[in-house]
């Protein structure tokens, strides 16, 4: 039987002299973003922007919930916008068309989830070389009075 080591556990603990890895990746510190909003007026299209990430960070986990049902069929896109124009974007990064129908929370890389606009479960983080605003899109306008929140887990050091 033989012995097998992953990529970074081979860089601290195997190889001599061993080597420092990605702190990001190996011992760094999770920290958070969490916002919410309360709807009103909020329209078609509208793109609520609920915090801002670091460059040169990893986001390993991204959730959006609603209080209640938004109605009038909406669904939301979940990404990042670039605070500057050269930078890299993408508003449904995280989710597609989510449907905001009910108290319900969608999870991105975390947890399990079945909605179908959810981009899926994975272990690779999203690494984000810009700094960046976590953007939520409204694809249809949402009823007054509802709370939305947004929770993201990232590393950066």
């Amino acid at each position: 039987m033989a012995d097998i080591y992953g990529v970074d556990y081979k860089k601290r603990f195997v190889t001599l002299p061993a080597k420092l890895t990605n702190v990001a990746t190996q011992g760094g510190r999770m920290r958070v973003l969490y916002d919410t909003f309360t709807t009103s007026s909020t329209g078609s299209g509208d793109k609520l922007y609920m915090g801002r990430l670091p460059a040169d960070c990893k986001v390993w986990e991204v959730a959006v919930g609603f209080s209640a049902d938004l109605t009038n069929s909406t669904t939301v896109d979940v990404g990042w916008e670039a605070v500057l124009s050269s930078g890299s974007s993408d508003l449904d990064g995280w989710h597609d068309g989510v449907a905001a129908s009910g108290a319900i929370s969608y999870w991105k890389m975390g947890g399990a989830s079945t909605a179908a606009g959810n981009k899926g479960i994975s272990l690779t983080p999203t690494s984000l070389a810009d700094e960046c605003s976590v953007v939520v899109t409204f694809n249809a306008a949402p009823a007054d009075s509802k709370v939305v929140s947004i929770y993201v887990a990232y590393t950066i050091d």
